[in-house]
Formats: C-alpha cells, sequence, structure tokens
C-alpha cells in the first residue's frame, strides 16, 4: 500500500515539478486540475543528471561469490581496465551459484544475490567463478568469458562500430525515494532482428567479507572489501522492453521509454546507478549481443 500511494502522490508531484520547471525538463506535462498540486511544497524537491552516449561502449557481466577466493584477483584486474577505459567500459558484478550462498552466523553472513542474479545465472549456463559475459558476444565458441581473455574481447568490442545512441536522464525525489528514469535510444544503421531496451539498478560500495587466495591483495578473508555495482534488480524486465515489435530496425529510427522506480530502502541510494543497453532477442538465450549501454549514477544532492 505505502509503494501504491507513493506511486499516486509521485504523478501528482511530478506533474507539478515538469510544469514549474519546464526549463530544466522537456516536454512538460500540464495540470489539468487544481487538485493535482502538492500539499507539501517541500515534496517537490529533486535532482536531475543525465548522460547522451555517442561512442561504442561495452559492457561486462563479472559472475562473482564472496566465497570465490579467485574473485579478488579478477576484480582488481577489472577495477583496473575500468579505470583506463572509463567511460567506455560499463560494468556490474553478478553475484549468484555456491559461492555466494551467505552463511547465517558467520562473516559470510551479507546476502548479495538478488532473483534476476540467480536467474542470469541459471539461464547463461555459468559454470564457473570469476567468469563475465562481455556485451554478450561469443569469444572462441563460448559467451562465457575467462578473466586472462576480458582485455582482449573488451578490446576487439570497443573496436566495433557504434550503431545507437543512447540517452539516460533520471531525476530523483528525495522525499519519496523515487527515480524517474527516462531513456531515448537514437539507430544509427539498420539492424535485423528484434532488439530489446534492459534497465538495471546497482549499488556500487557495499562492504563486506570476501575470501581470497591472493597474497599480494591481502589475507585469506578480506574483511572489509570494496564490492562495486552489484546487481540489485531490473527496473524493467530481465530481458527489457521490445524496441522493435515486427520488421527490423532501420537507420534513424528512435525508441523512448520512461519508468518509475522505488528505491529500496535497505540500499545506500546515493551509491545506487542506473545502467542501461540494448540487445537482440535470441529464442535460445532471450538477449544477447549488446550493440550499447549507458550507465549513470542517482543524483541525490546538488
Amino acid at each position: 500500500m505505502k509503494l501504491k500511494i507513493s506511486l499516486v502522490f509521485l504523478t501528482t508531484v511530478f506533474s507539478f515539478i515538469l510544469w514549474t520547471a519546464c526549463d530544466k525538463i522537456e516536454d512538460p506535462l500540464k495540470i489539468t486540475d487544481q487538485k493535482d498540486y502538492p500539499l507539501n511544497p517541500d515534496d517537490t524537491l529533486f535532482f536531475v543528471d543525465s548522460v547522451l552516449v555517442q561512442n561504442k561502449q561495452v559492457l561486462l557481466e563479472d559472475f562473482t561469490g564472496h566465497k570465490c577466493v579467485n574473485c579478488p584477483k579478477a576484480a582488481k584486474e577489472l577495477h583496473e581496465m575500468m579505470e583506463e577505459l572509463h567511460p567506455s567500459l560499463v560494468s556490474y558484478t553478478v553475484h549468484a551459484g555456491n559461492f555466494a550462498v551467505p552463511s547465517p552466523g558467520t562473516v559470510f553472513s551479507t546476502d548479495l544475490r538478488s532473483p534476476l542474479s540467480e536467474r542470469l545465472f541459471t539461464e547463461f549456463g555459468i559454470f564457473a567463478n570469476p567468469i563475465a559475459m562481455i556485451d554478450r558476444v561469443e569469444y572462441n565458441g563460448l559467451r562465457q568469458v575467462f578473466t586472462t581473455s576480458w582485455n582482449t574481447v573488451v578490446t576487439q568490442q570497443l573496436q566495433t562500430p557504434n550503431t545507437a545512441n543512447l540517452k539516460l536522464k533520471n531525476i530523483y525525489f528525495p522525499k519519496l525515494d523515487i527515480v524517474v528514469i527516462d531513456v531515448d535510444v537514437e539507430f544509427l544503421s539498420a539492424l535485423e532482428g528484434q532488439y530489446n531496451l534492459v534497465v538495471y539498478l546497482v549499488e556500487d560500495g557495499i562492504v563486506s567479507p570476501q575470501l581470497n587466495n591472493d597474497p599480494t591483495i591481502g589475507p585469506d578473508t578480506l574483511m572489509n572489501f570494496v564490492h562495486h555495482n552489484v546487481l540489485r534488480g531490473a527496473v524493467n524486465a530481465a530481458y527489457g522492453d521490445p524496441i522493435n515489435l515486427s520488421g527490423n530496425i532501420v537507420s534513424g529510427q528512435t525508441f523512448t521509454k520512461r519508468y518509475t522506480y522505488q528505491i529500496n530502502p535497505d540500499w545506500v541510494t546515493e551509491n545506487c546507478r542506473i545502467i542501461a543497453y540494448i540487445g537482440k532477442s535470441d529464442d535460445a538465450l532471450n538477449l544477447i549481443d549488446i550493440i550499447q549501454v549507458a550507465e549513470l549514477g542517482i543524483k541525490t544532492e546538488e
């Protein structure tokens, strides 16, 4: 009920804001009834941020777990790649499988899994940790890529032509802890098949113990290990919303979508980020061959 009330109230608040702040937001809505005005003006507080991606960016999905002893080394290598390639490389961690199962009563009691992460782990046949999918393309006949090949596949994908521009904008309402997400897609080339838009929420900077077998990183148990961009859930659906229901994509085609998402009170909103990507629908694996990705943090203050 609380969520329902919040969403209804957000609708009225958001309408008011768009009407009074149209210099910030395109295509403002109009208030049609005086009762739509918010009772408390403080509830109109909001923050806006946006990003426009016009070059090919690459998505790396890192399948990991807090009991995976080899994962800290992989995380360190990924962090170094992110620093070198930012913002062209976007990544999140998928905590799933046996190595991610929490152990109540121990230091490994934190559960970083989600129904979405377990679903991706199962449906893509992840058989080891650490392992990644990079743009969900095949490399040496597999879509699962070992750490030794991460840099090679990322470099390969960054060299592919950009076929779609992706604009991501979020509007955060701190009084309600709700974020409104606008996504705009512009295709630059004709593409065969059906493509979907996927929007996920991740949380960065979660400090929780992690097993480790690399002495150059630290002891066997890293008590204050920082888990980056942990996949929390889907804003729309695991494999997104269809962009083209029939026919192929034509050059110049556009697609716009708006989502409203209630932030889980157990998450740290200022550490949450929105990741949106476009992939090709597949009968066997649901969604593969990601052509573009964008990442945007949730702005929670001026």
